[in-house]
């Protein structure tokens, strides 16, 4: 795994406390961070309170980008966000994101003493004195990716260049999107992109939900319509996220999340149903060295004789149904004799129809996890359907190919 340049850790809940809608203003202070080879955080964002659609996060609102915040120019405690709890939620946000871990601002309105905590460190100058434009667009990014407008909290795992750094945790597998845009602009920019985990292990409130309601941001598309984050940005060459995302100015912040749901097919006692099918020989077993859920996963030994195609499949779970989204993990960690990897659902009721999604060699980081999401047609025929991954050999040689945690919901 690589390491970031900023270690932090995920939060540790004390009590009832922790950042985000629904938690009790001030408690930010009853949160510990510790140390984690990961940067992580949590969302619970439900809304950015106090963003005007003419002038972002303006200084009618209490908040000054050029003061600092613990001033009382740069953020008011006697008009603005500090003056209700929706808006001491926005603050604890701008500063969770803004400050680093160790630092932290106090108000007091009415009487009554707010502590907010800094943990990411986009923008540490604003403690004291102004912003740059390079801080206010991290903040706005890092704003983006904290919303949940069901006010749910879930862990996420932040990534992107320096401060934040680029890697990846195997805790957090699912490659959500990518935020980008300034919210202190007028009018305020605001976008995201789907990541190859897009429509998978779906999370309310956060993009992919069908029922997201009053989120602050649109998705980019490019000139086809697509709206993902390997279409429409520059991907890192870590493969771990994105940069210069649709033409919009700013510092993206791709989310990685934890999985929400159970498998509809998993690896833990029996390779789940696969067999070998293809032209090039190889052999199934289940592994104990890597895994995405729980402890162990399908290893697909290939010995490839030459060029074609080394498949595995199985009965499509009784579980699928049109309109579904389907999601496998794949991790191929040896081999350099193949140059595309596809997930695939086959219905020999509707003429033996193909629905396929895959990546290049290249569009796969060597020895990382990489989902693939596939959307069931919407007149799909269960009928003997066959689920499966190809991987397309180019040479002979070996390959070692793991899978794990295949999805099916809606």
């Amino acid at each position: 795994m690589k390491t970031l340049h900023k270690k932090f850790g995920t939060i540790l809940m004390t009590g009832a406390a922790v950042f985000g809608a629904g938690c009790a203003p001030g408690d930010e202070a009853a949160t510990h961070e510790s140390e984690a080879p990961a940067l992580s955080s949590v969302n619970g964002l439900s809304s950015v309170n106090g963003l005007s659609s003419v002038n972002g996060l303006s200084s009618v609102n209490g908040l000054s980008s050029v003061n600092g915040l613990s001033s009382v120019n740069g953020l008011s405690s006697v008009n603005g966000l500090m003056t209700t709890e929706p808006g001491r939620n926005t603050v604890s946000y701008i500063v969770r994101c803004a400050l680093p871990a160790g630092h932290s601002i106090s108000k007091v309105v009415n009487g009554v003493k707010y502590t907010f905590n800094g943990l990411l460190g986009l923008a540490p100058g604003w403690e004291d004195g102004p912003t740059t434009q390079n801080d206010r667009y991290w903040v706005s990014s890092c704003l983006m990716a904290h919303v949940n407008t069901s006010g749910k909290h879930i862990a996420l795992y932040l990534d992107g260049p320096n401060p934040l750094g680029w890697g990846r945790s195997s805790a957090y597998p699912i490659q959500e999107g990518t935020f980008v845009g300034d919210l202190f602009t007028s009018p305020p920019k605001a976008r995201y992109c789907g990541g190859r985990g897009f429509g998978s292990n779906v999370v309310a409130g956060r993009i992919g939900d069908d029922n997201q309601r009053g989120q602050p941001y649109s998705v980019m598309k490019s000139s086809s319509g697509d709206t993902s984050c390997d279409v429409v940005c520059t991907g890192n060459a870590s493969g771990d996220g994105y940069t210069n995302c649709g033409g919009i100015a700013g510092n993206p912040i791709t989310v990685w999340r934890q999985l929400a749901t159970p498998p509809a097919i998993g690896f833990e006692g029996n390779t789940g149903g696969f067999t070998a099918k293809g032209d090039q020989p190889l052999s199934l077993s289940v592994a104990s060295d890597r895994s995405v859920d729980g402890t162990r996963s399908l290893l697909a030994s290939i010995n490839a004789k030459g060029s074609g195609t080394a498949s595995i499949q199985t009965n499509a779970p009784s579980s699928i149904h049109a309109n579904q989204n389907l999601t496998v993990f794949l991790n191929v960690p040896s081999g350099t004799n193949w140059n595309y990897a596809q997930f695939f659902l086959q219905e020999p009721a509707n003429n033996w129809r193909w629905t396929r999604v895959g990546y290049t060699r290249s569009q796969i980081t060597q020895g990382e996890w990489t989902s693939i999401v596939l959307r069931v047609p919407s007149d799909y025929n269960a009928s003997g359907a066959q689920l499966g991954v190809n991987l397309v050999t180019t040479g002979p040689g070996s390959i070692k190919a793991y899978l794990d945690a295949v999805y099916s919901e809606d």
